[in-house]
């Protein structure tokens, strides 16, 4: 269960280092069928970043008030769709909007597949995959261009965006299913036992035995 936790946590860091570094890969596609110069793209390459810091500034605090599952998820689908609607953009303007929407899931969903995944890791293996887990976004960037480099010249530049939408928005229907809530979340918001059990006890069969669960603490 620990291990589905880290491999939903893990791709949904791989599709943010590839939506992040997509525009990237379709911009010399951008100016040979635009017609635009390449310091015009300078926006729409800097909006996703922009984008990404705003995100992760309110990331945060949303969590604490709305869930860490529920943001994580509302985040993937967010930057899904933003991303699949980039890839019908009509020009530089509305791609530049789009960018910083994606860019705004992009950086609320990081954060919280970091905290999601840490508070049910192990305690002698967290460091270990919390890092492994971030292996994901040089890997997602680093594969997007080698996706890029083969789809582009058979379908087009859309089709990177198109990819980078759809990906988001299946694994998000995965996590509504599969993913649990933060059980730390639920035990300080006063959630029912036999829902923090429900969960805890796919991690470890004594979770069965406990009576009420508190902050910091089982009893």
């Amino acid at each position: 269960y620990q291990w589905l936790i880290f491999a939903l946590c893990f791709v949904v860091v791989l599709l943010d280092g590839f939506d992040t570094a997509a525009i990237g890969y379709i911009a010399p596609s951008l100016v040979a069928e635009w017609g635009v110069s390449k310091p015009a793209l300078a926006p729409v390459l800097s909006a996703a970043l922009f984008g990404l810091a705003a995100g992760a500034l309110v990331a945060g605090p949303l969590a604490d008030k709305l869930g860490r599952k529920r943001l994580l998820t509302g985040s993937v689908f967010l930057f899904g769709a933003a991303c699949l609607a980039s890839a019908f953009a009509p020009g530089l303007t509305e791609l530049t909007v789009l960018r910083f929407v994606t860019g705004i899931g992009l950086g609320a969903a990081m954060p919280n597949a970091v905290t999601l995944m840490s508070e049910y890791c192990p305690s002698p293996r967290r460091a270990l995959l919390t890092n492994a887990m971030f292996c994901g976004f040089p890997l997602g960037a680093a594969f997007g261009g080698f996706l890029a480099a083969w789809m582009i010249p058979l379908w087009g530049w859309r089709s990177v965006l198109e990819l980078g939408g759809v990906a988001p928005l299946v694994l998000g229907v995965l996590m509504l299913l599969l993913l649990p809530e933060s059980a730390r979340y639920l035990v300080a918001r006063g959630a029912a036992t036999e829902r923090v059990r429900a969960i805890l006890v796919r991690i470890s069969a004594s979770a069965a035995q406990v009576g009420r669960f508190v902050a910091g603490e089982a009893q």
